[in-house]
């Protein structure tokens, strides 16, 4: 039985969430959508999600909140979280929040290839930790 990977992008951007949806969909993802960590928190609840993208700042919770959220709920905290975001690398969170972080703008290979290396962390990690990947080339190119 195939299943297919599952991706929660949380986004208040309609526009951009849109078109990262129609990325990973073109790479075989099934994709949902969420305008904020409220809502992505209600959705996990509901469905088996495997990855959350999400972005940083948003109204209601923000990502770093959700991120807080997911790594405190015992059913949640081996999901892999990925952190979009334009801040330079001295304003992103904690380290222990984010299995990856992702500078906006970045390309699609890339965007795959980050999701794809933290889904490979978690099925590897037997305890459940995944390591972080902070990457600093998408500024630089890749």
């Amino acid at each position: 039985m195939v299943t297919t990977t599952s991706i929660l992008i949380v986004d208040d951007e309609f526009g951009l969430a849109e078109m990262l949806r129609e990325m990973l969909r073109e790479s075989g993802y099934a994709v949902t959508l969420a305008i904020n960590g409220q809502q992505a928190l209600e959705i996990l609840d509901e469905r088996k999600i495997d990855l959350v993208l999400t972005d940083l700042m948003m109204p209601v919770m923000d990502g770093v909140e959700l991120a807080t959220a997911i790594r405190n709920d015992d059913k949640h905290r081996r999901t892999p979280t990925i952190l979009m975001t334009s801040l330079p690398a001295v304003a992103v969170p904690p380290d222990d929040l984010f299995d990856a972080v992702l500078r906006k703008p970045f390309t699609p290979e890339h965007l795959v290839s980050t999701i794809a290396g933290c889904l490979e962390g978690r099925d590897a990690g037997a305890t459940g930790a995944v390591p972080r990947r902070n990457d600093e080339s998408a500024s630089g190119g890749s």
